[in-house]
């Protein structure tokens, strides 16, 4: 371990440590039975949950529970045995159906960061460079050291900026055999977009650049049949490596990787690590997944969308109405408060526990240390009373925990790179 990286451990353990002792980190929740994920117990205390990624609704949908028991009954708790030499029959089903849901060739992962560390060493050569978007997802960033320390040249830019990703495609085109952009289809923290039309037009200008993007947190939400972010707002490339996942919104667990072609899904399957040495998902998750898939590939999913953003919208509208500093709107479930400074959050966090309600917080590493904020979920299984509640309550002790800490909402704006009066110029418009 470097020094540096020793340094970032001891930070992020310090503020874990400090989390914990205020009861706004590793809560242990209740044995009590969760027929959905809109409340959750702990200490005893009903708590409306806003930390859940299940977006639509589908981790407590029967149809997915009694599939996962029948393949218990069927194979057991475990099949374990790597897919280079045998797979349950699940395996090719659930990719046939992926290839539905895509259009193209896919290959079922054991986790979204499995497929991370199957998908990059094998399509990344000695001869090709990568460039890193500042907030793409740390399991992304952690498969790079492999790559960094293969001797690829890696290097980072500054979140969804387009003119600085064009001027280092100009830059190391003359040098590297492909330029490979490593980014996530919709952002956990912020629960911001990448630019789908930006990367599409630089990956028909340029041969050699090449898109790899994790929307693990735009899947089944939006898209025809639930592909999510990436594919609702760009057609596949040849040039394009999509990563996803079968857990947050889709209901099971797992990842899965699609990819132009089937040689390029062969390579994969052929040389990835993890799909050579690690053992398969469960029957249990594999039997749900399939299940999630036939809702996906039904009409269902479209009335399960539309329900959803029609709760997004509500939310961000009465958000607007109390001029909170929601620094992201590009109507994803996700949505991000920001207050800038790490002892603000942790005492409207825990004013928020207080209060009945729980969102998680969204600090460093996650997020650059003076862009701390608390990041809402919004899912099927919450109402509008529920986001009335959660947001009035926020307007209300927001303003005092400011006074508390001698912070503004203009130093807010200001941390996020907003001018207050202008935003609230373009809200009140």
């Amino acid at each position: 371990m470097t020094a540096q990286n020793s340094s970032q451990v001891e930070i992020v353990n310090r503020i874990v440590f400090k989390l914990r002792e205020q009861g706004i980190a590793h809560l242990k929740l209740d044995d009590v039975p969760m027929s959905n994920r809109r409340t959750i117990h702990n200490e005893g205390k009903e708590l409306l949950n806003f930390s859940s990624c299940n977006y639509v609704g589908l981790e407590a949908d029967e149809r997915l529970k009694r599939a996962a028991i029948e393949a218990i009954e069927r194979y057991g708790t475990q099949y374990y045995c790597v897919r280079a030499y045998t797979s349950l029959n699940y395996y090719q089903e659930l990719e046939h159906q992926m290839k539905q849901i895509f259009g193209f060739p896919a290959v079922v992962m054991p986790t979204t960061m499995l497929g991370h560390l199957s998908c990059l060493p094998s399509l990344v050569g000695s001869e090709d460079a990568v460039i890193l978007d500042h907030q793409v997802h740390t399991s992304v960033q952690m498969t790079v050291k492999i790559l960094k320390s293969n001797g690829v040249h890696t290097e980072m830019i500054r979140h969804n900026r387009m003119d600085y990703l064009e001027s280092r495609i100009l830059k190391l085109r003359n040098e590297y055999k492909k330029i490979w952009y490593l980014a996530d289809g919709v952002y956990s923290m912020y629960g911001n977009i990448a630019p789908m039309g930006d990367l599409y037009q630089l990956m028909q200008r340029y041969e050699q650049f090449h898109l790899y993007i994790d929307d693990s947190h735009g899947m089944s939400w939006t898209g025809k049949h639930g592909s999510g972010t990436v594919l609702d707002g760009m057609p596949f490339h040849p040039h394009l490596v999509l990563v996803t996942s079968l857990g947050k919104a889709f209901g099971a667990s797992g990842g899965v990787a699609v990819f132009h072609d089937q040689a390029t899904k062969d390579l994969v399957m052929n040389t990835g690590s993890p799909l050579i040495f690690t053992g398969p998902l469960q029957p249990a998750t594999l039997g749900a997944a399939v299940a999630s898939a036939k809702i996906h590939l039904s009409d269902e999913i479209l009335d399960l969308q539309n329900r959803l953003k029609s709760k997004i919208d509500y939310f961000e509208e009465k958000a607007k109405s109390l001029q909170l500093p929601i620094i992201s709107k590009d109507n994803t479930p996700i949505f991000f408060l920001g207050v800038s400074r790490f002892e603000v959050a942790c005492k409207l966090v825990k004013a928020l526990l207080d209060a009945g309600f729980f969102a998680g917080m969204a600090c460093y590493p996650s997020v650059p240390y003076n862009n701390t904020g608390v990041r809402f979920m919004v899912t099927l299984n919450h109402t509008e009373s529920d986001f009335d509640n959660l947001l009035e309550t926020v307007a209300a002790l927001l303003p005092d925990i400011l006074v508390s800490e001698n912070f503004s909402m203009e130093q807010i704006w200001k941390a996020f790179s907003k001018d207050s009066a202008a935003v609230k110029s373009v809200e009140a418009g």
